[in-house]
């Protein structure tokens, strides 16, 4: 019997998040499943097989896992070192194999409180260390972790797609553009102040239908909040496109009913996608479909996505950055 533990940013309302749980429930099969969540029937019905979730470090302890695993988009961050160090530690001590798997990895620098002593004997045991890009190993060499990680380039897109939601909603026949925009006000200004290039580049499509691609309704970020920004650009920049599937921007139908095997399979009909959100981007590569991103310039996580993925980029994928004051 395996009782796994899975610590990552789940429940918050972000398909990506509950994508690499998914991912990393494959790659470390269990006879038990446990995940930290902080929306336990989000996470349960966005991942077959879960058994149940947790709340907290002392509650992960309570269930005397006989494996631990750290990881799930990016959550290779100060925050979740520090919160969850100390509660890794002790389950160390009592016998789990701990493993760093598919870390998504913030710069370090300005916060390395946490890697003190005991931080990195786990570190030094650990049982696999992996990454999902070359920047996140840059990253743990400049932090001084005392072991670099191997590279995974995003497994996550192999995630196989459920198309039943894909067939009930989007017509067949027709040119599909999918739209994936995250609301932040970086990314709000960088449109605003690109607005012709980003004019330009949709030109091309002119005559597709709009397919929204939403993956994150955040639990308490409203800047994370991707129907709003789908809506918002849509607005701005395509005001007479006809919107494929309505529904996609319903809240109520959006929470009972996407998942992250069915948002793959929205975009597995898509001819492009447009995308700001970087497991959007994983899900058009995994499928072939051609993936264009959009992102500020000084903000890197969606360029390393697309570096990392260079190998399988279907034709015509590009990453464009955009400029704002």
């Amino acid at each position: 019997m395996t009782r796994t533990a899975f610590l990552g940013a789940y429940g918050y309302g972000n398909l990506g998040d509950e994508l690499c749980l998914m991912e990393a429930m494959a790659a470390f099969p269990s006879t038990e499943s446990h995940a930290f969540s902080v929306s336990p029937a989000w996470t349960l019905r966005c991942c077959p097989g879960l058994d149940a979730c947790f709340a907290d470090g002392a509650a992960m302890l309570a269930l005397r896992p006989d494996r631990v695993v750290f990881g799930g988009g990016m959550f290779g961050v100060p925050d979740a070192f520090r919160n969850w160090m100390p509660w890794i530690a002790q389950a160390e001590a009592r016998g789990a194999e701990i493993h760093f798997h598919n870390l998504g990895v913030a710069w370090l620098l300005k916060d390395l409180d946490w890697l003190d002593a005991t931080a990195r004997g786990v570190i030094a045991r650990l049982a696999s260390f992996t990454v999902r890009d070359y920047l996140g190993v840059e990253r743990i060499a400049e932090a001084d972790f005392g072991r670099l990680p191997r590279i995974t380039f995003f497994p996550e897109a192999d995630i196989p797609p459920d198309t039943g939601l894909a067939d009930a909603l989007l017509p067949q026949d027709e040119k599909l553009l999918g739209l994936s925009i995250i609301p932040m006000p970086n990314m709000k200004a960088c449109l605003q102040q690109e607005a012709g290039l980003v004019r330009d580049l949709l030109a091309e499509f002119a005559g597709h239908q709009i397919v929204p691609i939403v993956s994150t309704v955040h639990v308490d970020s409203m800047a994370e909040d991707d129907m709003a920004g789908c809506r918002d650009f849509i607005r701005d920049f395509l005001p007479g496109a006809r919107i494929a599937a309505p529904a996609l921007l319903d809240r109520d139908f959006w929470h009972a009913q996407l998942t992250p095997r069915r948002l793959k399979g929205l975009v597995s009909r898509l001819d492009v996608l447009v995308t700001q959100r970087k497991h959007n981007a994983i899900h058009a590569i995994g499928c072939g479909v051609r993936v264009i991103g959009l992102h500020p310039l000084e903000d890197n996580s969606l360029r390393r996505t697309f570096v990392a993925m260079e190998h399988r980029l279907p034709p015509g994928s590009r990453c464009l950055g955009l400029l704002y004051n």
